[in-house]
């Protein structure tokens, strides 16, 4: 009797064994790195408009696996394949449920009988920018999709399409009828049907949609399904109720999921138990903006997001630990790439050869980022709660109540915390261009404009010197050492768990 354990790809369990070496995560490092310079031996030799194209190709196409990707990848595998294992199609009894759930084609999604298991369900939640999305669509792109089954009588199919994953993201506006509609667009995507332009679908209610949705899922084994951009603006009040129990409805029919966006957003699943516990049954991972120390910052994402450089000649400047690019990024590894590719572009426009740290500066006072972009960029890399607190989307508590804690654990508890409670401008000054990297004179336009953005950074890191001698002379409780910070970051709290 099969067991869907077999190890044997001929024995194995039929929806497994087209994938079974896409799972595994012996070798995952290898398999999931890419770089758009991959197999571009020398670099002086491009283009300046194929220099600008690498650039362009960076933030997708770019990818470095961290210590977070295993653990994602871990999870999300295995979650797969134990989902696969409880529909081996070869057993009489998942045939049975499987046309059982089709036959409830017709009916509303609220009158459906609960069956007596449910499939896995990840949780994956943190701040814009933090890298989520990119780790979760790099896991999924190594997975071969869709699988075509030739006739199988042990299936008892004449011809099966498996689709191993489905990425859809939420409606705008949170509704039912716009998510199905997502789900059946992104099917259609993957194996070439037309479910979504069906006029017997389109006429139906969404109640009975869903659980028509629900059946062609089941029928095609989805392995998992990943429901991306859940916020707190599409997935509150009576929308996020109906997508909750769509999703419940889902993992009782067997479809693994992947709930994926802000943490209030998924907060709304808060509300319920079963909510709770059906949806984190597999795991749940946060993702945060790094701070200056943490191993997956210091040895992953920043030594290779500096390497991806496409200029002729070397940097006039190094940064081993990280911190230059942590200053202009926050460790939110989104503005981390963003930084990198803008000044990069900004020395091919001003016809410069090597990068330096003022091509950096004057980027980040320039166009390419809004005030809103620096104030989320300082406020996490100075841990200044104050300049987070407009995001409705950011958790200014945790974030508040984590840095304090740091501020005042042991010394041995934060190797990395030095003293300084946020990075320094790096003291190193470029190099001579004629000394180590030759490019053409600086323009007076670029010199005046550095010195006014050297001033202004210098008064900024006076002021922070200034503030946080004041802030550590003081009482935990003083209004001056996060006291008032502490009231109004609760107050803020207060005010949209009202709303």
């Amino acid at each position: 009797m099969p067991d869907g354990h077999n190890t044997d790809h001929k024995q194995m369990n039929p929806l497994i064994g087209s994938i079974a070496s896409a799972l595994n995560t012996d070798d995952i490092e290898s398999r999931i790195r890419r770089s758009p310079l991959d197999g571009i031996d020398d670099v002086s030799a491009l283009s300046t408009e194929n220099r600008r194209d690498l650039l362009d190709k960076m933030q997708e196409y770019l990818f470095e696996p961290t210590t977070m990707t295993l653990h994602l990848c871990t999870r999300l595998f295995r979650m797969i394949k134990r989902g696969y294992m409880s529909r081996d199609p070869r057993l009489l009894a998942v045939r049975k449920q499987s046309l059982g759930i089709s036959n409830y084609g017709g009916s509303q999604i609220s009158d459906l009988p609960w069956l007596d298991s449910y499939a896995k369900c990840m949780r994956v939640d943190g701040e814009t920018g933090t890298g989520k999305t990119h780790e979760v669509r790099n896991a999924l792109r190594i997975i071969p999709n869709p699988i075509i089954h030739q006739e199988s009588r042990e299936c008892g199919w004449a011809h099966f399409v498996q689709i191993t994953w489905l990425y859809v993201s939420m409606s705008h506006d949170g509704s039912l009828g716009g998510l199905l509609l997502n789900v059946l667009t992104s099917i259609d995507q993957t194996i070439g049907t037309k479910y979504s332009y069906q006029p017997s679908l389109s006429r139906m209610s969404n109640e009975k949609l869903a659980v028509h949705v629900g059946i062609i899922l089941r029928n095609h084994a989805v392995g998992v399904l990943v429901f991306d951009e859940i916020q707190e603006r599409n997935f509150t009040g009576a929308h996020g109720e109906l997508a909750a129990l769509f999703f419940l409805r889902l993992l009782n029919f067997g479809i693994p999921l992947l709930l994926m966006g802000n943490p209030r957003g998924l907060a709304a699943l808060d509300q319920f138990s079963q909510d709770v516990r059906r949806t984190g049954s597999a795991g749940s991972i946060n993702f945060e903006p790094h701070d200056i120390g943490d191993f997956d910052w210091t040895n992953c994402i920043a030594p290779r997001l500096w390497k991806y450089y496409v200029l002729p000649d070397a940097m006039t400047f190094s940064d081993p630990e990280g911190s230059i690019l942590f200053r202009y990024s926050g460790g939110i590894r989104d503005y981390a790439s963003r930084i990198i590719i803008a000044a990069q572009h900004l020395a091919l426009d001003l016809g410069d050869t090597a990068l330096t740290e003022e091509h950096l500066e004057m980027v980040y006072r320039g166009s390419d980022y809004l005030d809103k972009d620096r104030d989320m960029i300082e406020g996490f890399a100075q841990r200044d709660p104050m300049r987070l607190m407009h995001f409705k989307d950011v958790r200014v508590q945790h974030f508040r109540r984590k840095w304090e804690e740091m501020r005042h654990a042991p010394v041995d508890a934060y190797p990395h915390e030095s003293g300084a409670r946020s990075p320094a401008p790096s003291s190193q000054e470029p190099s001579d261009p004629c000394m180590s990297a030759p490019s053409k004179p600086v323009r007076t336009r670029h010199k005046v404009e550095m010195a006014t953005a050297k001033g202004i950074a210098t008064r900024r890191n006076n002021e922070i010197t200034k503030r946080t001698g004041v802030r550590d002379s003081c009482d935990k409780g003083d209004m001056r050492n996060g006291g008032l910070q502490d009231f109004l970051i609760a107050g803020l709290d207060e005010l949209r768990e009202d709303e």
